[in-house]
């Protein structure tokens, strides 16, 4: 057995100590300030998601509100042939339409894109600029895709035009 003096286990005492000590800071004490910071970090970060998707949710209640309020417009809407059949009738300008043509595109939560190209012959421009201007005025829900005017072959007073809109109606 080696025997110590009094200094030497007094270091060795103190030695114990440190060693205990550090041992107690890397293993509890500098883990648990590790985590203190780490959770904050955390934290924040969970925040920011937490605010993004109230974003979301608040854009997501948008859309479902303009999506009930197509819905509503769409289901009373007629078509866009009659509508436009019945503007000409009061301009005087039905005998000028040459055709109606409607196509009906895809169906996508039960609304349904329809395309109408209509195509009028030798028209004055008044009432044809009437007649734009009635269809964007009503409460259908429809956009002129193209307006195509063109000067008439038979008199200059007069035009061609051929008008493409899109409208939505419920399917």
């Amino acid at each position: 057995m080696i025997n110590l003096n009094n200094r030497e286990k007094k270091l060795l005492y103190v030695l114990g100590g440190l060693l205990a000590a550090g041992f107690v800071y890397f293993l509890i004490i500098s883990p648990i300030i590790e985590f203190k910071k780490n959770s904050n970090d955390i934290s924040n970060k969970n925040r920011l998601k937490i605010n993004r998707l109230d974003e979301i949710y608040a854009e997501y209640k948008d859309v479902i509100a303009e999506k009930g309020r197509l819905n509503a417009v769409a289901s009373a809407n007629s078509g866009v042939g009659s509508m436009v059949d019945e503007i000409a009738r009061s301009l005087n300008i039905i005998g000028n339409k040459v055709y109606l043509k409607e196509n009906p595109g895809i169906v996508q939560n039960g609304i349904q894109k329809m395309t109408t190209e209509i195509k009028f012959e030798g028209i004055p421009i008044k009432a044809f600029m009437e007649f734009i201007n009635r269809i964007e005025n009503t409460s259908t829900p429809l956009k002129i895709q193209s307006l195509v005017i063109y000067s008439g072959i038979k008199e200059r007073s007069r035009y061609d035009s051929v008008i493409t809109i899109v409208s939505l109606s419920k399917r």
